[in-house]
């Protein structure tokens, strides 16, 4: 299958990567591409998002602006154009917002519809790539649009990206607040049904990214922290009466506020991997992690034998340079490097014998991740 990159530049490149090659280019957008996603059923058709506003759906077999005798790539334009995608639906009638607001994030859903969120609030928005209309003021309107998390309504944050389950049931949101957010596929108006939270959680940047892994089990989160984090996503999670859950967050805090509203998963965070913001992260076909950072390094994370290799660097220090080039998963509440016991978050669900236990990483294994600008 061939690989489709967004860039700076507002063009997107689709490649064949066993060749090396460009195989198209495709030119509409007028500012940078935040993300790029294929049609699960068909290799043809592909959707974009930008920060000018739009989503644009592309068929790699119509739409032909040129092909230049000497180059062996073909150059599309778009077939849909979904113009202020994200504009607000509560403007007065023919009255256009001046305002542009940027789509940042993109995932195909149920078949033939694609999820698409923004950069103002966390909401979002379901498209029919078979059926797109316009409004008086010119702008798309969606098929579905979501509710907002409640406590939202005092500040509003945007989303990061958007990761869908395996069976399209599900659609996890990381957002602007450090939160995770699950959201029903088609249930989107109920707003979102669960949360996730750790600590060291941070998306202070939009390039802070999500994935989901390929059997639906985890989903894996960059962070301005520079760790990387890994959240279980079964339902059981949530059960009290198999996992204990307290109350008591601190007082004022965000995740006090999204606790009163669902249910709030925890996960365990990847340490001593990258030392600057970790921004993208994707899971390979064999379920192995690969996540990547602004210190230039790409690192390869995988499950061990029920975990004794990480547990073995979590606990037994240095020594022999032990812990040289390699990161593992930090649980709650265990001690760090110099001893102090690490803080734990007071209504975290703490499931026994996670298997995000086990997973370690050594630097220098290859992985591949998607890239954005």
């Amino acid at each position: 299958m061939p690989q489709a990159t967004a860039c700076g530049d507002q063009k997107i490149r689709v490649m064949d990567i066993t060749k090396q090659t460009i195989l198209h280019v495709l030119d509409g957008h007028v500012s940078s591409v935040k993300q790029v996603a294929f049609e699960p059923t068909c290799s043809s058709i592909v959707a974009s998002c930008s920060r000018d506003g739009t989503a644009m759906i592309w068929d790699l077999r119509a739409n032909i602006q040129s092909r230049f005798d000497n180059s062996e790539f073909i150059t599309h334009r778009p077939v849909e154009v979904i113009r202020g995608a994200h504009a607000s639906l509560t403007a007065p009638k023919g009255r256009a917002s001046k305002s542009i607001v940027s789509v940042t994030a993109l995932a195909w859903a149920i078949p033939n519809t694609f999820l698409t969120a923004c950069e103002s609030r966390a909401e979002l928005r379901c498209w029919d790539r078979r059926s797109i209309k316009q409004d008086r003021r010119g702008n798309s309107q969606p098929c579905e649009v979501s509710a907002e998390p409640k406590h939202h309504q005092v500040r509003p944050f945007g989303i990061n990206s958007i990761s869908i389950s395996p069976d399209k049931s599900m659609a996890y949101t990381l957002c602007k607040d450090s939160i995770v957010y699950a959201w029903g596929t088609r249930l989107l108006e109920h707003g979102p049904l669960h949360a996730y939270h750790h600590p060291e959680l941070h998306a202070s940047s939009f390039y802070v990214k999500s994935d989901i892994s390929p059997d639906g089990q985890y989903l894996a989160t960059g962070s301005s922290s520079g760790s990387a984090c890994i959240f279980p996503t079964a339902q059981q999670y949530f059960d009290k009466g198999l996992y204990a859950q307290k109350t008591d967050f601190p007082e004022g805090s965000r995740i006090q506020a999204v606790s009163k509203n669902m249910p709030v998963g925890t996960g365990v965070v990847l340490v001593r991997a990258h030392n600057r913001e970790v921004t993208d992260v994707s899971w390979t076909n064999k379920g192995d992690l690969v996540t990547i950072s602004d210190d230039y390094h790409a690192r390869c994370w995988r499950s061990d034998d029920k975990g004794v290799n990480a547990r073995d660097l979590r606990e037994n220090g240095e020594e022999n340079g032990r812990r040289w080039g390699w990161g593992w998963a930090q649980l709650q509440g265990e001690k760090k490097e110099g001893g102090d016991e690490e803080s734990s978050d007071e209504n975290s669900v703490l499931p026994v014998n996670d298997p995000a236990d086990e997973l370690d990483s050594q630097e220098g294994e290859d992985g591949t991740a998607d890239q954005e600008e």
